[in-house]
């Protein structure tokens, strides 16, 4: 007597692969949404920065007045930044790079440090590096750049920056970062940023209590940088408040 088996027809690998690349895609762009692609987005936590530090004694030195984010449409960056305060420690270790480099004399070098002390006293100064994803460098100067910058001050007034300038590539202060970070090149700009500044710490003003915001934005979106301790853009420790 003979049997006869009857076999099940494997099931189809094509369906069997489409529901398992569907699963795949739609896991990836759930993770992609969880991480920095949204249209506008106002907390700088990427992973994406245009400087990155040389050894962990940099990292420390600039904990406190450097801060990077950037701006995703459609998984795609549109505007990377990174910022630092010229703080007064900032300053005055400045002051005596240019000392030590170009064996400066002591007269020179007390005419560089009031000069700094003078503009630290009356205006608050902070370096913008930028990069907008592509081989075109920003153009922050111009009057119809696509992006605007703007300085929202601890007693929560928005100013609007008395001076943009360029820093050039050749620049002492172009140099002097070149020192500590990694990750300037042809297609990223550097700028100098300087709002006003009352001068809390000589009027006995106190600090107020909410953070400084550099807030970049344009029809594209905003990047929000954040400084919660306002007091390294007055007088550092010794600011009253």
């Amino acid at each position: 007597m003979t049997t006869r088996h009857r076999h099940r027809p494997a099931p189809s690998p094509g369906r069997s692969g489409l529901l398992l690349a569907a699963l795949l895609l739609l896991g990836a762009m759930l993770g992609l949404a969880g991480c920095s692609t949204a249209r506008q987005r106002d907390t700088p936590e990427g992973p994406l920065s245009l400087l990155h530090y040389r050894d962990p004694a940099t990292a420390r030195f600039f904990e406190a007045v450097y801060r990077s984010g950037n701006l995703y449409v459609d998984f795609r960056p549109e505007l990377v930044v990174d910022a630092i305060v010229q703080d007064r420690t900032y300053r005055r270790l400045y002051v005596d790079m240019l000392r030590q480099q170009f064996l400066l004399p002591e007269a020179e070098v007390a005419r560089l440090a009031a000069k700094q002390e003078r503009e630290f006293d009356t205006q608050i100064s902070v370096l913008l590096f930028t990069y907008e994803g592509t081989r075109t460098p920003s153009q922050l100067t111009k009057p119809d750049a696509p992006w605007k910058v703007f300085l929202r001050d601890d007693d929560g007034q928005l100013h609007v920056p008395a001076s943009i300038a360029r820093v050039r590539e050749d620049s002492s202060d172009y140099q002097y970062i070149d020192k500590y970070f990694r990750g300037l090149d042809r297609w990223s700009r550097v700028y100098r940023l300087e709002f006003p500044k009352l001068s809390k710490a000589q009027l006995g003003v106190p600090v107020g209590s909410a953070p400084m915001e550099l807030i970049i934005t344009g029809v594209r979106g905003t990047v929000t940088l954040k400084w919660e301790d306002p007091r390294i853009f007055y007088a550092g420790k010794d600011a009253p408040g």
